[in-house]
C-alpha cells in the first residue's frame, strides 16, 4: 500500500514541483495539497493521510501550530518538516511537539524521500547536517516559565515576539495584529534592543526559554 502524503506549503510553484517529484516514486500517493494550515487540518479529517509534509512559515497558522493541532487529533500521523530554517530552536521545539522528520529545502531529493519513508515506518529522520542538534538539552524539556526579562517588553512587544518565533514574517504579523509593517519593524527593533539580541535564532531561543512559544 502506497504512503499517502499531503503537502502543505504556501508557494504554489514549489508545491507543484514537489508533487511532481514525489509522484515519480512508486511507493507514494499524493492525496492533497494546499497553502493553508487551516485547509490542511480540515483535509486530514476528510482523507486518510500517512505523512504530512509541511513548511514552518505559512500564512494563517504557522507550521509548528499546524503540527501540534494535527498530532493532537491524529497521534500516529507522521510529519516531515521541509523548510529553509536551519535554526536549532525550531528543530528542538518541533521534536518536542512530536514531529519525526526535519529536512532542509536545500537538501537532495533522496533525503526527502528517505525522510518520508522513515516517518511512515514510525521512525525519525533528521537532516544529516542538523542531526547533531538533537542532543541539545532543549529537546524534551518542559515548558519554561517567563523570566524577569520578559517584563522588559510591553504586552504588544510580547505578542510580536511570539509571532516572530512561530515563523511569521513582518507582513504576516502586521496582518494578524492589525497594525502596519512599519509598526511591526519598530516593535521588532525595540525587542532586539531591550533584550540585546542580534539574530532571529536568538529571538526564537528567548521565546522558547521564556514561555512565549506556546502551541496550545
Amino acid at each position: 500500500m502506497p504512503v499517502r502524503v499531503f503537502i502543505l506549503d504556501d508557494h504554489a510553484v514549489f508545491r507543484s514541483g514537489l508533487k511532481a517529484l514525489l509522484e515519480r516514486e512508486r511507493d507514494f500517493q499524493i492525496v492533497g495539497e494546499t497553502g493553508s494550515g487551516v485547509d490542511a487540518l480540515n483535509a486530514l479529517d476528510e482523507h486518510p493521510v500517512d505523512v504530512l509534509l509541511l513548511d514552518i512559515s505559512i500564512p494563517g497558522l504557522p507550521g509548528p501550530r499546524v503540527a501540534e493541532a494535527a498530532l493532537r487529533k491524529f497521534p500516529k500521523l507522521g510529519i516531515v518538516v521541509l523548510t529553509m530554517h536551519e535554526d536549532e530552536y525550531y528543530l528542538q521545539e518541533l521534536l518536542r511537539i512530536g514531529v519525526r522528520g526535519y529536512v532542509l529545502k536545500k537538501s537532495s531529493d533522496q533525503e526527502l524521500v528517505h525522510a518520508i519513508n522513515a516517518v511512515a515506518r514510525g521512525e525519525s529522520y533528521i537532516d544529516p547536517t542538523l542531526a547533531h542538534l538533537v542532543i541539545s538539552p532543549y529537546v524534551g524539556r518542559t515548558t519554561p516559565k517567563k523570566s524577569d526579562r520578559v517584563s522588559l517588553l510591553t504586552q504588544r512587544e510580547q505578542e510580536v515576539c511570539q509571532l516572530l518565533a512561530y515563523g511569521y514574517t513582518n507582513t504576516q504579523v502586521a496582518e494578524r495584529l492589525f497594525i502596519s509593517e512599519r509598526t511591526v519593524e519598530t516593535h521588532r527593533n525595540n525587542i532586539m534592543g531591550k533584550l540585546e539580541l542580534k539574530t532571529r535564532a536568538e529571538l526564537v531561543r528567548f521565546a522558547i526559554d521564556n514561555g512565549l512559544f506556546k502551541l496550545s
